[in-house]
């Protein structure tokens, strides 16, 4: 009488066989938690907040009339979680010369919403450079006076403490 041939049940069966009390390895369909959404669903928007530090620096202190102005704006989670913010704008973050939007008085952000995410301890850094002039209508840009002027940057979050802001301030000789 023949008998029909055995089948491994297991595809890892030969390799057990040798050691029996092995656990089977895990298969690739375990799922893995994002991170981020757990924790912008287990911590308080509160300590999201605080969690974040934002700094704002130029390459120098003063500058000559019409010379144009890097700004450098360095945001850093401090938390060894990742992070995930609501923003009120596409964009994360905005800057303002002594109070103008974007040096702009003419446009408004967007009024989509948006996010921001960031890795447990990461420093994101956004740029924008200042050529000193404020824009007064869609074609029309005023050069400011000599003189002091405060760039502000901001994340465009919900922050009524304004802790997500820093500030900067250069001289115009």
């Amino acid at each position: 009488m023949t008998r029909p041939p055995r089948r491994a049940e297991r595809t890892d069966a030969l390799t057990r066989d040798d050691h029996p009390n092995t656990p089977a390895p895990r298969t690739a369909t375990t799922r893995s938690i994002d991170a981020a959404k757990a924790s912008h669903a287990l911590l308080p928007r509160s300590l999201r907040r605080r969690a974040l530090v934002v700094d704002v620096a130029t390459d120098r202190a003063r500058y000559a009339p019409d010379e144009s102005i890097r700004l450098r704006v360095t945001v850093r989670n401090r938390l060894p979680l990742p992070l995930r913010l609501r923003t009120r704008a596409p964009v994360p973050w905005t800057w303002s010369v002594d109070g103008v939007d974007r040096a702009s008085e003419v446009e408004a952000l967007p009024d989509d919403t948006g996010t921001i995410r960031f890795a447990r301890r990461e420093t994101k850094t956004f740029a924008a450079t200042w050529y000193q002039r404020v824009r007064v209508a869609p074609d029309e840009w005023v050069a400011v006076d000599a003189g002091d002027h405060t760039l502000r940057a901001r994340l465009l979050v919900d922050d009524p403490t304004g802790r997500l802001a820093a500030s900067t301030t250069v001289r115009i000789e």
